[in-house]
């Protein structure tokens, strides 16, 4: 991936918050000079609004059952990473006195997983990723799944 399209892609989270339509935004960049392919740009533009879309569903995700298409965030990626990644939310309790800490944990998985198979894996390695301190664990929960597509 060229360095013209990273920052592009940074660029356009901003953008599509400030609900800046597609055609607008590829036009401002070509002013700049960071235009690209605009086929390829599209597709960029369609993935970031994608993964705003779709963060979070997988909370909503009955237990026993696999994330969905429509739940799963889908994005490209040229590193060699397992299929499917499980971003938890965590609540820890590093001290009674002190306040809960909320934390999100990554699991990288090979093949689809519930969430309670997801929640699990968070609980077993916990005591291997916090081994440093006793930091307690409370209420891992599910909350965005993604699917990576080599390109």
């Amino acid at each position: 991936m060229s360095i013209t399209r990273m920052k592009v892609r940074q660029l356009m989270k901003a953008a599509q918050k400030r609900k800046q339509s597609a055609s607008s935004f590829i036009w401002e960049l070509r002013q700049k000079g960071l235009g690209y392919r605009r086929t390829i740009m599209l597709a960029d533009w369609r993935t970031a609004g994608d993964i705003e879309a779709k963060t979070g569903l997988a909370q909503y995700v009955r237990k026993d059952r696999y994330p969905s298409a429509a739940s799963l965030v889908v994005f490209e990626t040229t590193k060699s990473i397992p299929e499917y990644m499980y971003q938890i939310k965590v609540k820890s309790i590093i001290h009674p006195d002190l306040p809960v800490d909320k934390q999100y944990v990554n699991i990288f998985s090979d093949v689809p997983l519930t969430p309670e198979q997801a929640e699990q894996a968070v609980v077993e390695k916990w005591a291997e990723w916090e081994d440093y301190t006793a930091i307690a664990l409370e209420e891992p929960v599910l909350f965005t799944a993604y699917r990576t597509v080599l390109i």
